[in-house]
This record gives structure tokens, C-alpha cells and sequence, in this order.
């Protein structure tokens, strides 16, 4: 079966997103696949996250970009905490084994966007 552009990065994205720990039952968690899957697409959108991205989130969601924000950030906190360590440092590299400190959010979209294919 044919599986179209969006579907295979959707698919690729939260299998990359669940092997490493990010929590599905998370918001923040369909906030940063869709971010991912809008950044991939447009990469212009990761010039100005907050301006551009998370507005375009929030729209497709029904909630502020405010709110897409903290959940994105809520997400990845938990997933570097309680995550597959093996996993996130194999994706994120560095980003991951820099003294535990949690990436940003642009970070951690732009790592999983340079994943996806």
C-alpha cells in the first residue's frame, strides 16, 4: 500500500519519539510530532519558533502557542529524565550527554526533522 509523504514522516517521527521515551499519553507529545512533521515540511519554520511554528501548531490544535510551548518543553523534560538513555543518546547525540541538561525545545525539533529520512 502507498503510504504519502506525511505518513511516512509521521510514522518515522513517533517511532523515533516512543523508542527513545517520549510519553503518548503527553499533549506536548502531538504538539512536537506535528512540529516536527511542519518543520520537515517548511524548514523555513524553525527560523523563528516561536513566531511561526508554535502559532501554526496551536492552530491545528485549537490552543495557544503559549500552551504548545510549555507542553513541547514539559514532554522532552520528562523524556530526558525517565527516557530509553540508550536511545536518546543514539538520536541526540551530544545534545543528550551534555551533564544532563535538557536541550530546547528548537534543539530537540530540529535533531528529530534531521532524523526522519
Amino acid at each position: 500500500m502507498y503510504d504519502s509523504p506525511r505518513l511516512k514522516a509521521l510514522k518515522r517521527t513517533t517511532y523515533l519519539l516512543v523508542s527513545a521515551g517520549f510519553q503518548s499519553r503527553h499533549r506536548g507529545y502531538r504538539y512536537l510530532r506535528e512540529a516536527v512533521w511542519i518543520a520537515w515540511k517548511e524548514p523555513e519554520m524553525l527560523r523563528s519558533v516561536t513566531k511561526c511554528l508554535y502559532p501554526e501548531v496551536a492552530k491545528r490544535f485549537d490552543t495557544t502557542s503559549k500552551q504548545v510551548e510549555r507542553a513541547i518543553r514539559n514532554t522532552i523534560e520528562t523524556a530526558w529524565l525517565y527516557g530509553n538513555a540508550d536511545t536518546l543518546a543514539v538520536i541526540f547525540g551530544d545534545l543528550f550527554t551534555r551533564s544532563n541538561e535538557r536541550p530546547t525545545n528548537s534543539e530537540v525539533i530540529q535533531v528529530l526533522v534531521d532524523n526522519i529520512f
